[in-house]
C-alpha cells in the first residue's frame, strides 16, 4: 500500500474534513477535527487494515490540547484531532482497537484527556495518591523535584 493510496481515499470518503496532509517515506500524517475522529481510525481499520495501534501521543498546545493515535501496517498513518484544553474530551478507539486502551489511559493520566467510551480511565501511570486534577504534561504543571534520599552529590 502506497501512502498516496491512503491519502487519496481519506479525501474521497471524508472530502475537507481531512486537512494537513503530510507524507514522508511509509508515514502519513493529517488532521482530522474531534467529532469525525472515531469515525475515521475505524474507516482505516476496517478499510486498510489498520489494525495496530503503536502507540498514542499527545501535547499541549496550550488553548488545545492534540491526540493522535499511530496506526501501522507497514506504513504508519498518524492521526492528528485537537481537543480544546478547557474541555479536553473525545471519543474512545477502543472498541475500534482494544490495543488503545493503555495508551488512552497514559494520555488520561498525563494530560487529563477524556476518552468518551473508555470503560476504564483509571490511572495507570501517576500514583494513586497523585492530586486529583493534575496533569505533569500539562503546560501549567509546576512539579517540585523530590528531595534527594542522601546529601549532596559530593558527599561520600
Amino acid at each position: 500500500m502506497k501512502e498516496e493510496e491512503v491519502v487519496s481515499k481519506l479525501k474521497e470518503v471524508f472530502g475537507d474534513k481531512v486537512s494537513e496532509f503530510k507524507i514522508a517515506p511509509r508515514r502519513v500524517y493529517f488532521h482530522i477535527p474531534p467529532e469525525h475522529y472515531k469515525e475515521v481510525v475505524k474507516f482505516l481499520a476496517e478499510k486498510f487494515g489498520f489494525i495496530h495501534i503503536q502507540t498514542i501521543t499527545s501535547t499541549d498546545f496550550g488553548k488545545e490540547i492534540e491526540v493522535m493515535p499511530h496506526l501501522g501496517r507497514g506504513l504508519t498513518v498518524s492521526v492528528r484531532t485537537r481537543v480544546p484544553k478547557d474541555k479536553p474530551v473525545v471519543d474512545s478507539i477502543v472498541d475500534v482497537m482494544p490495543g488503545a486502551s493503555f495508551h488512552e489511559r497514559e494520555v488520561h493520566d498525563l494530560l487529563g484527556v477524556e476518552f468518551k467510551g473508555n470503560p476504564n480511565l483509571n490511572r495507570i501511570l501517576l500514583s494513586e495518591d497523585w492530586p486529583e486534577g493534575v496533569h505533569p504534561l500539562r503546560k501549567e504543571s509546576q512539579l517540585t523535584p523530590p528531595k534527594p534520599i542522601r546529601g549532596g552529590v559530593n558527599e561520600c
